[in-house]
């Protein structure tokens, strides 16, 4: 049976814009240049816009329909390589994207070994880990993502992925199951609790497990912690995408300090501009107090027309001064 689709044109007026809307052109992805053209000026400051949704009813859709789905929308998801033996200690080693940390005390992760869509037999995996009621969890890096993907095929029982992929098994320190040789960081995990989300194929089999113990590279430490620029991680997307956590893919945001001022503190002609983004508002928003816009004073160098402004209080922020770009607001809010 075909999904049931609904399309609801739903029109939007915000004062923000994830562009330069209205204005030249940004640089964006062709996606986004056409998303940008549904939008149009109806007066400075406020920008009308029609997206068309398109809504798909989830009970019409098959389980591979919906696995579909789910991991095209909720994307980029952390990879559990799931390390475990059987009864008789047959090692096991595959990969699966349903899986987040859940708790800190105690620490608590959990990964979803789900039912096949096409059958709803059960994986070697969540038998395996229901048995012996452990298993290690380790993460992917870029530099073991092809042979991660071997050990993602679907083999017989009693067959050891570690040695289909080429992996190399290590003694853990508390449980049976094999630790890899090539992930940068791993956790030994106690089985928890086994949660059943449904019995029908596809239907979610949720595997609790407290950590035991953390075990990382050591040269991949940043003082005390991993270092998340050098783990290199792979995250799992929709359909054969997949992401990498590296290089520029990777950016810091501080969490708001206290009670930010907020959006709505903003200065009105900053949100009426066609060259300031959201981003570029959303940083001002998280400032911890407005300051005294009246007291900020002209530089020698400073431009004098309002996009130069903006544009200096653009790199302002891009440097992540903080001082500066408010001191530019209050030129900009002078006018």
């Amino acid at each position: 049976m075909n999904p049931m689709v609904i399309e609801s044109p739903v029109t939007k007026v915000s004062e923000g814009r994830t562009g330069r809307l209205g204005g030249p052109p940004v640089r964006a992805s062709s996606w986004h240049e056409r998303f940008l053209t549904k939008f149009k000026a109806r007066r400075p400051g406020a920008y009308t816009f029609q997206m068309t949704f398109k809504t798909v009813l989830a009970a019409e859709l098959n389980p591979i329909q919906t696995n579909a789905w789910l991991c095209a929308g909720v994307a980029p998801r952390p990879i559990a390589f799931a390390s475990t033996v059987d009864a008789k200690g047959v090692r096991n080693l595959a990969p699966f994207s349903f899986f987040n940390a859940f708790g800190s005390n105690p620490p608590m992760v959990a990964f979803a070994p789900n039912r096949r869509g096409r059958d709803g037999t059960v994986k070697h995996t969540y038998l395996n880990a229901t048995a012996t009621k452990e298993f290690v969890i380790a993460t992917v890096s870029h530099a073991m993502v092809q042979q991660m993907n071997v050990a993602s095929a679907e083999y017989g029982d009693g067959v050891d992925e570690f040695l289909k992929s080429g992996f190399t098994p290590l003694e853990a320190r508390f449980v049976k199951a094999a630790l890899v040789a090539e992930s940068p960081f791993q956790m030994e995990c106690r089985l928890h609790r086994e949660v059943e989300l449904g019995t029908g194929p596809g239907s979610g089999l949720m595997l609790i497990g407290e950590v035991l113990c953390f075990h990382v590279d050591e040269a991949l430490m940043k003082g005390e912690l991993p270092d998340p620029a050098r783990l290199d991680q792979v995250g799992r997307n929709g359909g054969a995408y997949y992401t990498r956590a590296f290089g520029d893919a990777l950016f810091e945001i501080a969490k708001p300090a206290g009670q930010p001022i907020g959006w709505e503190a903003l200065p009105a002609v900053l949100k009426q501009s066609h060259l300031l983004t959201a981003n570029d508002l959303g940083r001002l928003a998280n400032s911890a107090e407005l300051p005294d816009l009246s007291a900020m004073a002209a530089k020698a160098g400073d431009p004098t027309d309002a996009e130069g402004l903006e544009k200096a209080l653009q790199a302002a922020l891009r440097n992540e001064d903080l001082g500066e770009a408010w001191r530019l607001v209050g030129l900009r809010v002078k006018g």
